[in-house]
C-alpha cells in the first residue's frame, strides 16, 4: 500500500514545520496590533477613550458602537480604548444619566413639562407598550422634551469626554511606566 501525500495548500508554500507555523503567528500579531492600534502613544489612547466616552454619553442612542468603530477606523484611533469609551454608559447609568441629562436640557431650553404630562406619557407606555406607535407619537408631539434630552446630553458628553482625557492619560502614564 502507498501513502499519498496531500499537496500543500497555497497557504503554507514553507512547509508544515514549526518555523512556518510561528511566522504565521508572528504575522497575526503584527496583524492584530496594527488594527487595535495597541502600541499607540498615550495621547492618542487617552484621546481615543475620551472619544468614546463622548460618543458613549451622547444622545445618539443605539448607535454608539457604530459611530465609535467609524470614527476609530477613519481617524484610525486605539478601537479598544474608543470602544472601552462606548461601553462606559452600562445600562446601570443609562436611566439616570439621561434623566440628568434631560434636566440639564430642560434647564438650558427653559422648556418645562408638568408632571401630568409626564405621567400620562408614561402610563400610556405602560398601558400600550413602549414600542407601540401611539406611545411614540404622543413622545414626538413633546418636541421640547426631546430637544431638551438632546441638548442636555450633548452638554454633558463634552463635560465628561473632557474630564476622560486627563485622567485616563494619567492613568495609562502610570500603567506604561509601571511596565517598564
Amino acid at each position: 500500500m502507498k501513502w499519498i501525500i496531500p499537496p500543500l495548500p497555497p497557504l503554507i508554500k514553507g512547509g508544515w514545520g514549526d518555523l512556518g507555523l510561528f511566522y504565521k503567528m508572528r504575522h497575526l500579531k503584527d496583524l492584530l496590533k496594527k488594527l487595535l492600534h495597541i502600541e499607540d502613544t498615550p495621547e492618542r489612547t487617552a484621546l481615543a477613550y475620551s472619544i468614546g466616552i463622548f460618543l458613549g454619553f451622547s444622545p445618539f442612542l443605539g448607535f454608539h458602537t457604530l459611530a465609535g468603530l467609524a470614527i476609530a477606523f477613519l481617524f484610525r484611533l486605539n478601537r479598544v480604548a474608543v470602544l472601552l469609551g462606548v461601553w462606559t454608559n452600562t445600562p446601570w447609568w443609562i436611566v439616570p444619566y439621561y434623566m440628568i441629562a434631560t434636566w440639564v436640557g430642560m434647564w438650558v431650553t427653559g422648556f418645562w413639562i408638568d408632571w401630568a404630562t409626564l405621567n400620562e406619557i408614561f402610563q400610556l407606555g405602560k398601558d400600550q407598550g413602549f414600542m407601540s406607535s401611539d406611545f411614540w407619537n404622543r413622545i414626538a408631539s413633546q418636541w421640547g422634551l426631546l430637544l431638551s434630552l438632546g441638548i442636555g446630553s450633548l452638554i454633558l458628553c463634552t463635560l465628561l469626554s473632557l474630564v476622560a482625557y486627563p485622567l485616563s492619560l494619567k492613568w495609562i502614564r502610570f500603567y506604561r511606566s509601571r511596565l517598564k
